[in-house]
């Protein structure tokens, strides 16, 4: 729920923020535009250790059927899927309902073989105030999901969040009664904690139910230690996977046609930073003013341009340049957004090891644990540097 506010900040198009680097950009910015059927740079990759393969690139629900031609989210989907993107996403708690509507009626519509692609929908449990997370709750949830997808099942459930106030063996055992009566294929977190993931797949394994297979999370240039750090660590010990996505992609959907993207890129910086304190931003009232982050921004801009796209999609591609994550959810509400996100594929290749530590430098986050320090070594420390007698 707290990544919406992510979208929100993004559509205020009275954003003071300034940058004067439209020249960087205008050159990437004529782009060939892709035909349906084309593109092959679709590559299809395992969730987690499981079985079940979908596509690096999924396309999400958030803002699709916001615009006033109900057509055109029907010619993106049909596009995602003609292009071999095999994964849909419900992603939207404020319209999930709509969107779980638009969607079956689209997959009623089209006829497409039910094996042929995958639709993940969400348990937002705390959109209510009411809401709980409670075995009821998650069964009911599921059973409105499917008769507004007019599906047999879904093939991955996710819970946002935890509530501190379900067991998690309830809800894990009511996942599981849920997958043992074909209602859902496979379950999974969203906004988890790595201690909470891990404290689910104890709980599952020990109670010999069904392990959760992936998280889904935020991830960009200014949001990487759970990603980078913690997740490849889950994965390495128990096979749990990833799915990420990013408000740089569903911001696009904000931008006004023509719109500098930079601009974009510059409004994710400082809504992250103004979280965390950092870079010393001066805020005012409603401006913010950082010498640091422009520059920043401006260097950005500076690599996508020597690269020959733009700052959107040098930053979606260095998303999905990273093998930890299985795949990336995107949103668009035009078609030629949709082309725009989908070509970024082409320059994940071109995101070599000197261009990735080019991008490092000019960021100054790369996250890095703590060096680990001998219990031994501090005894010895107060010893004046002896072993203890």
């Amino acid at each position: 729920m707290d990544g919406m506010e992510e979208l929100e900040f993004f559509s205020d198009t009275n954003n003071p923020v300034q940058i004067d680097n439209k020249s960087l950009v205008e050159s990437a910015m004529i782009m060939t535009k892709l035909q349906p059927g084309s593109f092959s740079g679709i590559k299809y990759r395992h969730v987690g250790k499981s079985g079940l393969k979908i596509s690096n690139i999924g396309l999400g629900s958030a803002k699709l059927f916001s615009s006033e031609n109900p057509e055109m989210a029907e010619d993106i989907i049909v596009a995602a899927y003609e292009n071999g993107i095999n994964f849909f996403d419900i992603s939207d708690p404020y319209q999930q309902e709509k969107a779980e509507k638009e969607f079956g009626n689209i997959f009623r519509k089209r006829k497409w073989p039910r094996r042929h692609f995958v639709v993940c929908t969400k348990i937002f449990w705390n959109k209510y105030e009411e809401g709980c997370l409670s075995r009821k709750e998650i069964i009911e949830s599921v059973q409105t999901s499917l008769n507004n997808l007019q599906l047999d099942y879904i093939d991955l459930v996710l819970i946002n969040k935890t509530d501190p106030n379900c067991p998690t063996e309830e809800l894990i055992r009511a996942m599981t009664y849920l997958i043992d009566h074909g209602k859902m294929m496979y379950w999974g977190t969203a906004r988890w904690s790595q201690g909470e993931i891990y404290e689910a797949i104890m709980v599952a394994k020990t109670m010999g139910l069904i392990c959760p297979i992936t998280e889904m999370s935020e991830y960009h240039w200014f949001h990487r230690e759970k990603v980078e750090l913690y997740m490849a660590e889950l994965y390495n010990k128990t096979g749990f996977g990833l799915m990420t996505w990013s408000p740089i992609s569903y911001g696009l959907c904000y931008n006004p046609k023509n719109s500098d993207d930079s601009q974009l890129i510059a409004k994710l910086l400082l809504k992250t930073h103004l979280h965390h304190g950092k870079l010393g931003l001066e805020v005012a009232g409603e401006t913010h003013s950082n010498a640091e982050a422009m520059t920043k921004i401006k260097q950005l801009s500076a690599v996508a341009e020597n690269l020959g796209c733009t700052l959107n999609q040098l930053a979606i591609a260095w998303n999905l340049r990273n093998q930890t994550s299985q795949s990336m959810v995107v949103s668009a509400v035009t078609i030629e957004q949709f082309w725009d996100i989908i070509q970024s594929l082409t320059f994940v290749s071109k995101i070599t090891h000197h261009v990735n530590e080019d991008l490092d430098k000019i960021l100054g986050n790369k996250p890095s644990r703590p060096p680990m320090v001998s219990t031994l070594q501090q005894r010895w420390q107060t010893t004046g540097g002896l072993p203890p007698c």
